[in-house]
Formats: C-alpha cells, sequence, structure tokens
C-alpha cells in the first residue's frame, strides 16, 4: 500500500468512527425519557433533537460511505461500488425518515419512526465499516 492509499484509508477509518459516535448520539436520542413524559413540550423537545440527531448520524455515515469508497478504489478493493449505492440509499431512507418523525401523531409514533430510521442508519453504517474495512 502506498502513501496515498494509506492516507485515504485512514481518513476514511476517521470518518467511520466519528460516524459511530454520531450514530451512537442519535440511538440515546430515539430512547430519550421524554417521549414518555406527560408534558407535550418534553414530547416535542424530545423528537425535534431525536431528528436533529439522526440527521447528524446520517452526514456522518454518508461522508464515511463516500471517502470509504474513495479508498476502496484506491485499493482497487472489488464490490465496493455496489456497496456504495446500498449504503448511499439507505442513508438516504434513514434520513427521510428522521426527519419524518416530528411530523408524525403521538410521541409513540414519533419514536417508532425514529427507531426505523436508527435501524437503516445502522444498516448504511455497516455498509460503510465493510467498505473501508473490508469483509
Amino acid at each position: 500500500m502506498n502513501e496515498e492509499q494509506t492516507k485515504r484509508l485512514a481518513e476514511a477509518a476517521e470518518s467511520l468512527l466519528q460516524a459511530t459516535t454520531a450514530l451512537d448520539d442519535a440511538r440515546d436520542a430515539v430512547n430519550d425519557r421524554r417521549f414518555d413524559s406527560e408534558t407535550e413540550r418534553d414530547r416535542t423537545t424530545a423528537a425535534t433533537q431525536m431528528a436533529n440527531r439522526l440527521e447528524n448520524a446520517g452526514k456522518r455515515i454518508d461522508d464515511a460511505i463516500h471517502k470509504g469508497t474513495i479508498a476502496a478504489a484506491a485499493l482497487a478493493r472489488p464490490g465496493a461500488f455496489q456497496r456504495y449505492k446500498d449504503g448511499a440509499a439507505a442513508v438516504q431512507e434513514g434520513r427521510g425518515l428522521g426527519r419524518a418523525a416530528p411530523e408524525q401523531d403521538g410521541a409513540a409514533n414519533k419514536r417508532a419512526s425514529g427507531q426505523q430510521a436508527l435501524a437503516r442508519l445502522e444498516q448504511a453504517l455497516a455498509t460503510a465499516a465493510t467498505i473501508v474495512f473490508g469483509e
């Protein structure tokens, strides 16, 4: 592996770690106790914060997928482009579900939409990890 390949792979790995942290923050927001609050304001705040953290995680995962695909191309890893397409589709779907979550009726539906978004983003992160680290 030459210096350029090493640099690309290191950037992709760093981006993947940042995405993992962002996804952990989103997971915490999906499981926020304020969804169970008696106060509508608390539930609304929890839903908004969840949507923001899911969006941030989606952006970070998307970045990791892009950087990982570039590194994979530099390393001539087969199948990277298909994984890129799969991961990008999962990120797009997850971000869409996350953005729509606060608009759902009731705290349970907001949280359920956030959980669906989280599941898609977790799949995208797993795809990113495969792109970066191989199978």
